[in-house]
C-alpha cells in the first residue's frame, strides 16, 4: 500500500504567506516510525511529547509511516499541533518485502520496514515548495528519507532514543544459530545507520546520558554532538489519586492477597522475556512464601506464549486496557524484570509517578537517576526476586515509604518540561555539525 491515508495542511493565511523574517516562526519537518498518537507506548510517548514541545515555538510539518490501524482520533489530535500532517500506512506483507529487498541491498531491515516511497515524494515535495530550517528525524530506521537532494543539506537532529546496535547484540546471545545470524547482521548495519546520524547532523539525542556513553564509546566520539535527553512524565495524569481511582477493584496495601503487575506492549520480544523468565524462575517460589499473591500483565497485543502465561495460578493477562492507571493503582508492587533493556523504561517512570513500589532488574533501572533501596529496589537473581517481593508484601511502612520518595523524584527530575528544556535550540540552523569519521 503505497498511498498516503491523508495529507493535511493548515488552512489559515499565515500557512500560506510566510511572516517577516524577524518574526517568523521556525519551520520544523518531523519524520517518525510510527503515528504519534496516540501516546500507548514507548516510542509514541516520546514521540508525541516532543512534537508538542516543538509545535509550541515552531510550524512542525509531520510526515509519518504507520503499520497498523489510526486512532480514529489520531488526525484531529496531531492537526492541532502541527502545519501539515502526511501519513503513509504500511501493508504487513509489502513491508517485509521492502525490508527484504533492503536486506539485499546491504542495509539495515529497519531502514526497509519503514519505507514509503509514496511519503518519501510527498517530503520532497514539501521541501521543494517550503523553506524548512531544520529537520527532525525519529529513529534511525527513517534516515533514509533524508538522504534526498531537498534535505540531505538542511540542518538535521536525529532522534536515535536507544543504541539500537546493542539491542540486536543482546539479541544475538539467546538465539539459535540463524537468528543469531540475523541478528549480527542487522546490528552491524543498525550500527552503519548510527554512525551515519552522528556524522551528518548537527545533533544526535538518545533517551538517557547512558546511552549517549554507549554511543560516544562505541564511535570514540568526542561526544560534543551527542547529548542524552531523557524521557518524561506526565505527573498529573500519572497521579496516585484521581476521581477513576475505582474504575476498578482496588486491594491496594490491604495486605492480604498482594498483587504484582507488569506493563508493556506483550508482543515486544524483550516484555514477553521478562514476564516468562520471572513466572518460570519466582513465581512458583513466591507462591509458596505468599500463597495468595497474585499477578497482572497489563497490555496490548499479548502473544500467544503470554496469553498462555494466565493458565498459571494467579496470573491475569489483560491484553489492551482503555486506561492503564486503574489497574495500576489496583497493584501493591509494580515490577520490571527486563532481561534486555535499552535507555529509560516509561512504565518504571509512570508506576513511580503514580507512588507504586517498584521493583526492577538492573536493565530496567539503567538510565533512572535513582537510588536502590530508597527510589525503587533492584533485583537481579531469581532469589534476589523472591527475595525483593516477599519483604515488600510483609512491610507496608516499607511501601509507602518507596512510593513517597519515587513520586517526590518524579516530580523534581522527570517531567517533560523539565526533560525537554532547551531541546528545541538543538534544531536552531548554524550549531556545529558532529565529525566523526
Amino acid at each position: 500500500m503505497n498511498a498516503l491515508s491523508f495529507e493535511s495542511k493548515a488552512s489559515s493565511a499565515a500557512a500560506d504567506e510566510p511572516a517577516p523574517s524577524q518574526n517568523r516562526r521556525r519551520r520544523i519537518l518531523m519524520l517518525t516510525h510510527r503515528v504519534p498518537y496516540p501516546p500507548d507506548r514507548g516510542d509514541r510517548i516520546r514521540s508525541w511529547n516532543i512534537l508538542q514541545h516543538l509545535s509550541k515555538e515552531c510550524d512542525v510539518s509531520l510526515a509519518c509511516v504507520s503499520d497498523e490501524p489510526i486512532c480514529p482520533d489520531a488526525r484531529q489530535r496531531l492537526e492541532s499541533v502541527c502545519d501539515r500532517v502526511a501519513i503513509a500506512p504500511l501493508g504487513k506483507r509489502t513491508q517485509w518485502l521492502r525490508a527484504g529487498a533492503s536486506a539485499v541491498r546491504g542495509d539495515a531491515l529497519t531502514a526497509g520496514l519503514f519505507y514509503s516511497s509514496a511519503l518519501a515524494k510527498t517530503v520532497d515535495r514539501w521541501a521543494d515548495s517550503d523553506s524548512f530550517d531544520s529537520v527532525f528525524v525519529y529513529c534511525s530506521g527513517m534516515l533514509r528519507y533524508v538522504r534526498s537532494r531537498p534535505l540531505c543539506n538542511l540542518p538535521k537532529v536525529v532522534d536515535l532514543v536507544d543504541v539500537d546496535s546493542q539491542k540486536f547484540h543482546a539479541y544475538a546471545e539467546n538465539a539459535n544459530f540463524w537468528k543469531r545470524v540475523i541478528y549480527r547482521t542487522e546490528a552491524r548495519r543498525v550500527g552503519s545507520l548510527e554512525h551515519e546520524a552522528v556524522r551528518t547532523s548537527q545533533a544526535v539525542t538518545l533517551v538517557s546520558d547512558a546511552e549517549a556513553d554507549v554511543l560516544r564509546t562505541r564511535l570514540a566520539s568526542g561526544g560534543h554532538a551527542i547529548h542524552g535527553v531523557p524521557n518524561g512524565v506526565d505527573t498529573t495524569y500519572f497521579a496516585p489519586q484521581t476521581s477513576d481511582a475505582t474504575a476498578i477493584d482496588t486491594r491496594s496495601n490491604r495486605g492480604e492477597n498482594p498483587k504484582l503487575a507488569f506493563v508493556g506492549v506483550m508482543n515486544y520480544p524483550p516484555n514477553v522475556a521478562a514476564v516468562q523468565w520471572f513466572l518460570e524462575h519466582v513465581w512458583s517460589g513466591l507462591r509458596r512464601e505468599v500463597p495468595g499473591i497474585t499477578f497482572d500483565i497489563i497490555g496490548k497485543h499479548p502473544s500467544p506464549a503470554v496469553n498462555k502465561l494466565a493458565q498459571l495460578p494467579g496470573v491475569m493477562v489483560t491484553g489492551a486496557v482503555p486506561d492503564v492507571r486503574p489497574y495500576l493503582r489496583s497493584a501493591d508492587i509494580v515490577i520490571a524484570p527486563l532481561q534486555i533493556a535499552r535507555g529509560i523504561q516509561n512504565k518504571v517512570l509512570e508506576a513511580m509517578a503514580m507512588g507504586k513500589p517498584v521493583i526492577a532488574s538492573p536493565h530496567a533501572a539503567t538510565g533512572i537517576d535513582a537510588v536502590d533501596g530508597q527510589h525503587l529496589r533492584i533485583a537481579e537473581t531469581a532469589d534476589q526476586w523472591a527475595q525483593q517481593v516477599v519483604a515488600l508484601c510483609r512491610d507496608r511502612s516499607q511501601c509507602e515509604r518507596i512510593a513517597r520518595d519515587a513520586r517526590q523524584l518524579v516530580c523534581q527530575r522527570y517531567t517533560w518540561p523539565a526533560t525537554l528544556a532547551g531541546f528545541d535550540s538543538l534544531l536552531q540552523p548554524g550549531r556545529p555539525a558532529a565529525n566523526v569519521s
